[in-house]
C-alpha cells in the first residue's frame, strides 16, 4: 500500500478532490492524507514567501476536507488546519471537535497565520494532540519563533506528542531538521518537495522509520514525489516504511 501523506484540497478545479483522485490513480497511489487548501494560491507561492502577497484567506476549509473524507472514506484521511491566534479554550474545543469528527492530526501554517511555537495556545494544542493521539504537523520558516530549532524544542517539551516537519524542514536541504528527527523520538519528516539528495541523507541519518512520503498536491504531484522514494538506494522493505509504514503507525491505522 502507498499513502500520500500530504495533499491539499479545495473547491478550486486545480486542487479539487476529483483532480487529486485522478493524480493518485495515475501514480498508483492508494490513499491520501488531505488538509485544507485555498488559503494560499500555490500558483504564486514565491509572492507569499517574499511578503509581496497576503494569504487569500485565514479561515481553513476544514468543513470541505471533512466533506471529502466522508464522500470518499476508502481513500482519504484528514488533518484539520487551525489558526492558533484565538483564545486557548476556543482552540482546544476546536481540536477536540476535530478529533471527534475523525481528523487524524493537526496541521499548522506559520506562513499564513503568523504565530509562534512558544505561544501558550500552540503549546496547549501540542499537549492536547498527545492526549488525543493526533499528529502535530507544521511548516517551519525563517523566523526564530517558528524555525527548525524552535520546533525541536517544542517536540522535546511534549514527548507524548508526535511532531512532523512538513517538507522535511525549511529550504532545499534542512540539515537541522534531519539531525533533530534522527535524535528526537517524536520528530518525523514528511518528504514532499524535498530534493533527492535531502531525502537520501534523511534515509541514511534519520532512517525510514522517521520518514513518510507526501506529494504537496497541487504544488507538486503524487507521481513526481513518489519517484524520489522509488529511486532511493535502500531495500524494498525500507521503501515500504516510507510509503506507508511510518504514517500508518503515526495515524494508528
Amino acid at each position: 500500500m502507498i499513502i500520500d501523506g500530504h495533499a491539499h484540497v479545495s473547491p478550486s478545479s486545480f486542487s479539487s478532490p476529483e483532480t487529486l483522485l485522478e493524480e493518485l490513480k495515475a501514480a498508483q497511489v492508494d490513499k491520501a492524507l488531505i488538509v485544507p487548501g485555498g488559503m494560499l494560491d500555490v500558483r504564486k507561492m514565491s509572492s507569499y514567501i517574499t511578503g509581496k502577497s497576503k494569504p487569500e484567506s485565514l479561515e481553513p476549509r476544514n468543513d470541505f476536507v471533512l466533506e471529502t473524507i466522508r464522500k470518499y472514506p476508502d481513500v482519504f484521511y484528514g488533518f484539520c488546519c487551525m489558526n492558533p491566534n484565538q483564545p486557548v479554550n476556543d482552540a482546544l474545543e476546536e481540536l477536540q471537535k476535530a478529533s471527534h469528527d475523525g481528523f487524524k492530526g493537526l496541521k499548522l501554517s506559520p506562513l499564513v497565520h503568523q504565530f509562534s511555537f512558544y505561544d501558550q495556545v500552540t503549546k496547549e494544542l501540542a499537549a492536547l494532540c498527545g492526549e488525543l493521539n493526533m499528529c502535530f504537523y507544521t511548516h517551519v520558516i525563517v523566523s526564530p519563533d517558528v524555525s527548525t530549532p524552535a520546533l525541536g524544542k517544542l517536540a522535546k517539551e511534549f514527548p507524548k506528542t508526535n511532531f512532523v516537519f512538513g517538507h522535511m524542514g525549511f529550504g532545499p536541504l534542512d540539515n537541522e531538521a534531519i539531525e533533530l528527527s534522527a535524535t528526537t523520538d517524536n520528530l518525523f519528516l514528511e518528504t514532499s518537495t524535498a530534493n533527492s539528495l535531502a531525502i537520501k541523507i534523511a534515509a541514511a541519518q534519520a532512517g525510514p522509520n522517521k520518514m513518510f512520503y507526501g506529494s504537496e498536491f497541487p504544488l507538486s504531484d503524487p507521481y513526481t514525489e513518489k519517484v524520489k522514494i522509488e529511486r532511493l538506494p535502500i531495500s524494498s522493505s525500507d521503501k515500504e516504511k516510507i510509503f506507508s509504514g511510518t504514517l500508518s503507525s503515526l495515524l494508528g491505522l
